[in-house]
């Protein structure tokens, strides 16, 4: 093996053809936990007793997507027009972020991971947090100045973040959570996203990448509209490409721009009840047989009602996709 499998894996993210297979378990991802949050769980751990995140908001837990949520009971924003009446912007300045880091305690992997920093509920993932979303995309339309207002200030807020993050852990690469799309479309017209969202999105990336760290995007939903747009804005790659944008569709038309990280098979089919073990590896064959010539794609299907299946999709990727490379991955 000529090359180290954090480097195989910068390939994936410079839009080269690694030497071996890339997987998912070659990032480490270290979660950006903002102080005053407590409702992020770890380790599968739930805090016992609800929580209000650092700008204010209450989130509940629910059992059924072993996740917290925003209390719906209790949406901070009540007015988009005054809305810095309901929440206050924490200032990450004001942080004594030796002390946070310490209580972190992240040992990264510098030699063998390519590191991954995670950070959670951008700019417009923070907005349908602190208010009903139906509420949010009626005010898109009938207030947008105080919607862009929130996009700016978020965007503010997560360059200081981030810088704090970027300069303890060197990171080769920052993942924003932003989903703007569901399962069926996206939640917002493409022109009411580059009027309000997209420039202070592009702030957001420029102060990443001129740092020298990759920019990923992450959209488990819809993204594909816009996605080559944020490509050419200073993304290097789309985290969870979910099936619903035919992900052959946008590797055949912008994969030189952007890597795709995870999702691509259809999780929902290989997590399904009746699916049988021999359709799993079809299902897995045709996805490498579509994606990974060329590469610029790590498969990753999370199989959470049926875990037992991960090693039935692992054992296929590592024997059906060393034809696609030159050199045998790594044990």
């Amino acid at each position: 093996m000529s090359i180290t499998i954090r480097e195989n894996m910068f390939r994936v993210y410079h839009h080269q053809v690694p030497e071996f297979l890339p997987m998912i378990s070659d990032i480490q991802n270290i979660a950006t936990l903002e102080p005053g949050f407590p409702c992020w769980i770890v380790g599968g751990e739930k805090p016992g007793k609800v929580e209000r995140d650092w700008f204010g908001q209450n989130w509940v837990y629910e059992s059924s997507v072993r996740a917290y949520n925003p209390d719906a009971s209790d949406y901070c924003i009540h007015d988009i027009t005054r809305w810095r009446d309901y929440i206050t912007v924490p200032d990450p300045d004001s942080i004594d972020w030796e002390a946070q880091f310490s209580r972190e305690n992240v040992q990264v992997d510098r030699d063998n991971k390519f590191l991954l920093l995670k950070d959670g509920y951008g700019l417009w993932e923070r907005a349908f947090c602190t208010m009903p979303i139906v509420d949010l995309l009626c005010n898109l339309v009938e207030e947008p100045e105080a919607c862009e207002d929130f996009f700016k200030t978020i965007a503010d807020y997560k360059i200081k973040l981030h810088n704090y993050y970027i300069a303890q852990y060197r990171p080769d690469a920052l993942c924003m959570h932003d989903d703007y799309g569901t399962g069926q479309g996206l939640f917002m017209s493409p022109e009411t996203w580059r009027k309000l969202i997209k420039p202070h999105l592009q702030r957001v990336i420029a102060n990443i990448t001129d740092q020298g760290v990759i920019y990923q995007h992450h959209c488990c939903g819809m993204l594909a509209p816009i996605a080559e747009e944020i490509a050419e804005m200073g993304a290097d790659a789309w985290e969870n490409v979910h099936v619903v944008n035919n992900p052959l569709k946008c590797k055949e038309k912008f994969g030189n721009k952007l890597a795709f990280i995870g999702g691509v098979a259809d999780t929902q089919m290989l997590d399904g009840d009746r699916i049988t073990e021999e359709e799993i590896r079809n299902h897995i064959r045709k996805v490498m047989d579509e994606m990974l010539p060329g590469c610029g794609t790590v498969i990753y299907s999370a199989c959470k009602a049926h875990p037992e299946r991960m090693q039935v999709i692992r054992e296929e990727m590592l024997s059906y996709g060393q034809q696609f490379f030159k050199e045998k991955r790594p044990e």
